[in-house]
This record gives structure tokens, C-alpha cells and sequence, in this order.
């Protein structure tokens, strides 16, 4: 008669910190006792574990307690949900995790049994999709990061047909209050005798044209006090972009206050973005601030 025993193992999976397991790894070194079998088992299914895409309405922690069997040669068998998450990919993908780890370890020496039964409770922590926004008017579209806050259009827009107002979400990583917009993402939508009006996001992403975008954009950044610090080419969907760092050229806030701006062509108006941020939080603050430019398009 075979003998059985059960064993607990706990796994926390959070969005951030999720390992994949990579191909071709070496083997784990065979465990010398129960213990260090328990505790290699439990490492290389955390390695295993996939988090599901971001799901509309469900946030939090989600846990789904999975059963199995596993023989003493390390194969797993009979691996079913024992507790559901009560979101079907969370049970999916952490079923999953336990199949993909098999063979485990063979069983160490003192571990006399034939299998052992393991119920697993692996929680992942689920994240709300990032929201998108969409201008119904001039087909201006873009998806917030969770560090910012889309809290509505700023009226009256400026020289923009349309801008949003973002505010930060993490103060910690980009300076701001609730009722202060760190970022305005505007769309000035071009009359039809502008010479670019018309044009092929191709014909404005050439060369020409984008030297015609950038050259003047940095003497206008100029003549209104600023000081171009950087200046990178980046993608906005199709559309080429400028992207730069600004600083005052004087005054009181010269060596603390940052801005960064993006601006890009498209073939029905220029893209625009500007967020505020300080010289000691550039360097963290400027991946968010580009995340949230390389959402930006046009959908008409």
C-alpha cells in the first residue's frame, strides 16, 4: 500500500515582481532533506507563475488554491483548482504554474513515502487596466499610467482645440498635489491652409518636414526663457516626435524646476505634451512621462 503524505506550501505573486521561467536553466541541486525539498519546489513554481493581463473590474489580491500530486521520481499528477480565485484566468494561469514545473526534485532521502499530496495557495495581485481617454471631437487619444490622473479638460484649452489636465497618482516619484495638473496632453487640430494640413503621417515623419518641427520648436523654447537640456527623437504610434528636457534659463527656480515636452505632426494637427517635474525627480519621473507620450494618437 502506498503511503501519502500533505504538504502546504504558501506563494505570494505579485504584479511587479513576477520571474519567468527561463528555457534551458540548470538543473535545482537534488535536496538533502524534506525541508530543502519543500523549499526548492515552492522557489520553482513561484518562477513558473504568469500573471493574466489586466482585467476590467478586478483588482486586488486574488487567490486560487491548487491541488496536486507529486511522485517520487518529482512527476506531478492530478493538478486541479481545489479553491477558485473567482476569476477564471487567476485559476487558469495558476494551474498552469504547477505544470509547467513538472518534473520537480526526485524526493529526498528521508522522505519515505511514494507521493505526496500539495495544495498550493498562489495569490496574485491583480491591477485595473489603465484607462484610456478619447476626445470624441478631434479623435485625441491616450492611456494613463498609473502614476498619473486624467481629472478632465482644461477649459478654455489655450492654443489647443482640446487639452487634458493629468494630476500624479505617486508623489513619491512625481512631485504634485491633487489639485495641481502635472500634465496637459493637448491637440491643436490644423486649419486647412496650414502647409502641412493634409500631409501623410509618412511625408511628416520624413526628414524634411521633422527638421521644419524640431529646429523651430527649440528656438521658440528658447526666445520664451527656456533652456533645451535634452533633446531625443521618440515614437508616438506612427507619428515622430520630439521629446525634450527644458530648465529656466534664470531666475529662482533655474537649478530645481524641470519641464518635459513632447510635440509631434500628424496629418490632421500637432500633438502636444508638457509636464512639470523638478531636476532631482527628472530621472524617475521621465520614463512616466514618456509612457504616457507613446500612447498618444489620433483615432479618427
Amino acid at each position: 500500500m502506498k503511503r501519502t503524505g500533505l504538504l502546504l506550501v504558501v506563494l505570494m505573486c505579485a504584479a511587479t515582481s513576477v520571474m519567468a521561467q527561463t528555457k534551458g536553466a540548470r538543473p535545482e541541486p537534488q535536496p538533502s532533506s524534506k525541508q530543502d525539498w519543500t523549499t526548492a519546489l515552492s522557489r520553482k513554481i513561484h518562477r513558473s507563475i504568469r500573471m493574466p493581463r489586466p482585467i476590467a473590474g478586478v483588482s486586488g489580491p486574488r487567490t486560487a488554491k491548487v491541488a496536486f500530486v507529486v511522485h517520487k521520481d518529482g512527476t506531478i499528477t492530478d493538478v486541479e483548482i481545489r479553491e477558485s480565485s473567482g476569476v477564471p484566468q487567476v485559476d487558469k494561469n495558476a494551474r498552469e504554474a504547477i505544470l509547467r514545473v513538472s518534473p520537480v526534485a526526485p524526493f529526498s532521502a528521508d522522505m519515505t513515502g511514494e507521493t505526496e499530496k500539495i495544495v498550493v495557495p498562489i495569490s496574485m495581485e491583480m491591477e485595473l487596466p489603465n484607462p484610456t481617454t478619447r476626445d470624441a471631437v478631434t479623435g485625441l487619444t491616450f492611456t494613463t499610467p498609473a502614476e498619473l490622473q486624467t481629472i478632465g479638460k482644461a477649459d478654455p484649452p489655450g492654443e489647443e482645440t482640446v487639452k487634458y489636465n493629468l494630476i500624479s497618482t505617486a508623489p513619491g516619484r512625481i512631485p504634485g498635489t491633487p489639485d495641481q495638473a502635472v500634465c496637459k496632453v493637448g491637440f491643436r487640430v490644423w486649419e486647412k491652409d496650414n502647409p502641412r494640413y493634409g500631409w501623410s503621417q509618412e511625408k511628416l515623419n520624413g526628414d524634411a518636414m521633422f527638421n521644419e518641427l524640431e529646429k523651430p520648436l527649440r528656438a521658440l523654447m528658447e526666445e520664451g526663457g527656456k533652456r533645451v537640456e535634452d533633446t531625443q527623437t521618440i515614437s508616438l504610434h506612427s507619428a515622430k516626435a520630439v521629446e525634450m528636457i527644458l530648465a529656466p534659463a534664470s531666475g529662482p527656480d533655474v537649478d530645481t524646476a524641470r519641464q518635459y515636452v513632447v510635440f509631434a505632426d500628424t496629418p490632421t494637427g500637432r500633438v502636444s505634451i508638457s509636464c512639470d517635474t523638478t531636476r532631482e525627480a527628472t530621472p524617475a519621473a521621465r520614463p512616466v512621462f514618456k509612457l504616457l507620450a507613446q500612447t498618444v494618437q489620433v483615432v479618427r
